[in-house]
């Protein structure tokens, strides 16, 4: 096994870092110049280190090793790229396990250290049971990434082999980081397998990591900085042509050049939206925790730099759209904002609900509508919706005045307080404007969508009415007859209109019409009582009355009314004490 050992150890042993120049040296550093001009400009890169349990117990004192270890890598870099690594910190890894693929090792360390304040993040596990010279089974690390992990290599290695082959193991590793893909020419430290006559990294692989050196760490969370150094990457990587570069590495760069460039957004390694890190998650649950005590505009302030920089996080953006619909529903780029959150999650029915609210604090209520039909539709289609989702949305169907969809949406949340609170409210509403449900058939029914501009104009024409202005109400009157035939809705209006005018007669006929359609329209009640009270017919009156009592107690006026009928009437003292017992004080 000896003997095995130090066979491998010579196939493995690497010159030192920065011996006499091979030859063909002289030609790589021409090519090198034809694709790369600029000269290397010294950078410190803080690394921080990580050892998880199991290399721990088989590396003791295995910090020592580190500092010496990036000291040796230093002396490789810093003459081609003018890089020195610098070690910030070396940590314990609470995990054990050296075995088996090394990507969801990599996974776990980029969960436990985002690294967004250093330039590496190296993980160090133990050495294989058997070792081997591929570079995935040595290390790895993600394309474009931050992190890569490391195993340990086995004491049996001479010291010096060991060390050589530990720098052109983190060497590797580190240059995916900054974009270099493999180089199938057994020549340089980018071949997939190490070997003995690997003596640094080609030209074109230089030009691409001075590249990253020049735009990092800034390209990784800001877009332009990306951008500019997505087109050096580009270019770099174009000139690397050939089979010795050929292959998906290539492509993926190639891919990832062009979405950067088509993207609005900054991405991460694997061309999508970056991630929010764990300090990232920490803080967007405190601003929750926030928004929770009742402090919005704290919360706010806490999410903005969260939410530009995580443009496409579906739960940060969401919370930003909230936040800023409770706190500043007049502003613009409120809406805005909650629209580009619309455009990238359109099947997100929260947000269609917070757009609706704009609309509606802006009286646009078409608009609103809108919103809530089609945060209706991304609803339905979910296999799973929280009871209290549909009883949200039932009460913003009520507030655009859509009542029919108000109470069909409610009526999937039955149980709950607050969708029965929009039933209740509902029915009250079609007493109020004389409106018929679906259920009741007939002409005199409206179409659900036409529902709320028809409630509205009754208010509109009513306020009219109130106010004297009977001309512009008669006008009004006319085109919502002709807009909304048969409608008790409307007749409800013209009855008013009549007995403002004096046609007592007309009037009543108006509003025995209204009964016959909907017998609770509690308004045309009140009208017709008010009728009989200017013929004297008190019988008719109090009949209407208390109807009106029966089915709206909070209308003070009907009470009032119904007390001047039973002045003098034993009938007065009952109603004293009703009144009293409904609104905990005595009938004036």
């Amino acid at each position: 096994m000896r003997a095995v050992l130090l066979l491998l150890a010579g196939v493995l042993g690497l010159r030192c870092a920065a011996p006499s120049p091979p030859r063909g040296a002289a030609r790589a550093g021409s090519a090198l110049s034809a694709v790369s001009s600029p000269a290397p400009t010294a950078k410190v890169l803080r690394v921080r280190v990580y050892a998880d349990v199991d290399h721990r117990a088989r590396s003791l004192h295995w910090e020592r090793g580190v500092a010496g270890w990036l000291q040796r890598a230093s002396g490789s870099v810093r003459g081609p790229l003018g890089v020195t690594f610098e070690l910030e910190s070396t940590r314990a890894w609470e995990r054990r396990g050296s075995d088996g693929p090394l990507e969801p090792v990599l996974a776990a360390l980029e969960e436990v250290d985002a690294g967004e304040d250093v330039d590496l993040v190296v993980g160090l596990v133990a050495a294989p049971a058997t070792f081997s010279g591929a570079q995935h089974e040595l290390g790895f690390a993600r394309v474009l990434g931050r992190h890569c992990v490391l195993r340990g290599l086995g004491g049996e290695l001479p010291v010096e082999s060991r060390q050589r082959l530990e720098v052109a193991v983190l060497l590797h590793e580190w240059a995916h980081t900054l974009g270099a893909p493999h180089v199938r020419d057994g020549r340089g430290w980018m071949s997939p397998k190490y070997d003995a006559g690997q003596t640094g990294f080609d030209a074109r692989t230089l030009a691409l990591l001075g590249a990253g050196l020049r735009h990092l760490p800034g390209a990784r969370v800001e877009l332009e900085a990306q951008k500019a150094w997505a087109r050096e990457l580009r270019a770099a990587v174009e000139a690397m042509t050939g089979p010795a570069w050929e292959g998906p590495e290539r492509d993926f760069l190639l891919e990832w050049t062009e979405r950067v460039r088509a993207s609005g957004v900054v991405l991460g390694p694997e061309g999508t939206p970056r991630s929010l890190a764990p300090l990232e998650r920490q803080r967007l649950a405190e601003v929750i925790a926030l928004e929770k005590a009742g402090r919005p505009d704290v919360a706010a302030e806490a999410l903005e730099p969260l939410a530009v920089r995580h443009p496409q996080n579906e739960r940060v953006q969401l919370l930003a759209c909230y936040l800023a619909v409770h706190l500043t529903p007049g502003l613009d780029a409120t809406r805005e904002r909650c629209e580009r959150a619309i455009a990238r999650f359109p099947r997100e029915p929260s947000l269609r609900m917070n757009v609706a609210l704009l609309h509606l604090h802006a009286g646009r209520f078409d608009e609103a509508r809108d919103s809530l039909v089609a945060a209706r539709t991304n609803l339905e289609a979910r296999a799973d919706v929280e009871p209290a989702q549909w009883a949200d949305l039932a009460a913003l169907f009520l507030r655009a005045h859509c009542v029919t969809w108000a109470e069909e949406t409610a009526a999937r949340a039955r149980g709950l307080a607050a969708s029965e609170a929009v039933l209740e409210q509902a029915a009250r509403l079609r007493r109020q404007v004389a409106l018929p449900a679906l259920s009741d058939g007939g002409t005199s029914v409206v179409e659900p969508a036409r529902e709320g501009a028809l409630v509205r104009a009754v208010s509109d024409v009513e306020a009219l009415l109130h106010a004297g202005a009977s001309g512009p109400a008669r006008e009004r009157i006319a085109a919502l007859a002709r807009a909304y035939p048969a409608s008790p809705s409307v007749t409800l209006l013209q009855c008013e209109l009549h007995l403002l005018q004096g046609r007592l007669g007309s009037a009543r006929t108006a509003c025995e019409r209204v009964l016959a359609v909907r017998e609770d329209a509690v308004q045309a009640h009140l009208l017709l009582a008010v009728l009989a009270t200017n013929t004297r017919a008190h019988g008719r009156a109090r009949k209407h009355l208390e109807r009106v009592i029966a089915l709206e107690p909070s209308r003070t006026e009907a009470w009032h009314l119904l007390a001047r009928e039973y002045r003098g009437t034993r009938q007065l003292k009952t109603l004293q004490a009703r009144y009293r017992e409904q609104f905990a004080r005595d009938l004036p």
